[in-house]
């Protein structure tokens, strides 16, 4: 595949425009970002440039992708866009650029190579656009739009009882620097103003992300109501939350329920109460369970147990 950079740079700036209208829209956040952008982007790679006739297949394939990514790298750095992002939008953006690839040869090069205008050709090629409508209507309207509400519940067994554990929660908060690979992708707070754990307290947690590692600098702050404190539940919800997480989940607040173990010691499960902003859901829903599932473990190491934690297998 051939491209002249007057034809690369345009695209980029297509791309980015689009993007940036996209979102500052009610859509910036779902199908017409994830899915159809780099739909169509493979696409107009795909049609309006030159290819060689004596390429193997699979070195144009590997060709589009080289100029995808550049593209993707390109755009993100044009919109100013964090690693984070990047990161979470590259595996679904290269399933439907290479989606993309695969249709532009079903259309075209399949077509020209084998002459068939048979019902089965025709069958072939309408599914590609048949699916893609199917994925993109998702969240467009509410009767296409998945569940965004959910939660992710960790149970952990520990030693102490439920006086020390609630006394662990009031003191000074020391997040540690074991994490699981997953959540080692975002910043840790950088700064934590707790208070007693006294119904009405509010906890303000303060983040830093420097979108391009040491620079393009956003600055938040998550504000944590200590709503219900009783010996068995503590509950707590989310009153501000402007860092960099809210512009991917909307994080409700947790439940933290303590269950005395009858050999001693205590069983506490602790949930992550939250919305998902993000579609599609087949793609960012388990990708959100598992952040929130494990940032409930981190919080019940760190902050309540103050001890490692394996998760309970077991009923009581």
């Amino acid at each position: 595949m051939n491209i002249s950079w007057k034809i690369l740079l345009l695209v980029i700036g297509i791309a980015s425009l689009t993007i940036r209208a996209l979102l500052d829209s009610d859509f910036g956040r779902g199908t017409l970002l994830y899915i159809l952008v780099p739909f169509v982007i493979s696409l107009v790679l795909a049609f309006f440039t030159k290819s060689s006739e004596n390429s193997a297949l699979t070195y144009r394939y590997l060709n589009h992708l080289r100029i995808a990514t550049i593209i993707f790298f390109a755009t993100s750095i044009v919109l100013f866009e964090g690693f984070i992002c990047v990161l979470m939008f590259m595996p679904i953006y290269y399933f439907f650029v290479s989606l993309g690839f695969f249709f532009a040869w079903l259309t075209r090069d399949r077509s020209e190579e084998s002459k068939d205008k048979s019902l089965d050709n025709i069958f072939r090629v309408s599914v590609v656009p048949v699916l893609m409508l199917m994925l993109v209507s998702e969240g467009l309207i509410p009767n296409t739009t998945v569940e965004r509400t959910g939660s992710a519940t960790y149970v952990a067994d520990s030693p102490l009882s439920i006086t020390q554990l609630q006394s662990n929660m009031a003191k000074p908060i020391e997040f540690g620097s074991e994490r699981h690979w997953f959540l080692q992708l975002f910043p840790m707070p950088d700064a934590v103003a707790a208070g007693s754990l006294n119904s009405g307290d509010v906890h303000k947690v303060h983040f830093t992300y420097k979108r391009w590692f040491f620079t393009n600098v956003h600055k938040g702050e998550m504000h944590i109501k200590i709503a219900k404190v009783t010996p068995e539940h503590v509950r707590t919800e989310i009153t501000r939350n402007d860092s960099y997480l809210a512009n991917y989940m909307d994080i409700g607040g947790t439940d933290i329920r303590f269950t005395p173990l009858p050999g001693g010691g205590t069983r506490v499960a602790l949930t992550v109460r939250y919305e998902r902003l993000l579609d599609p859901a087949w793609y960012f829903g388990p990708m959100q369970t598992v952040a929130a599932k494990q940032s409930a473990k981190q919080f019940l190491r760190d902050i309540i147990f103050r001890h490692p934690v394996e998760e309970a297998q077991d009923g009581i």
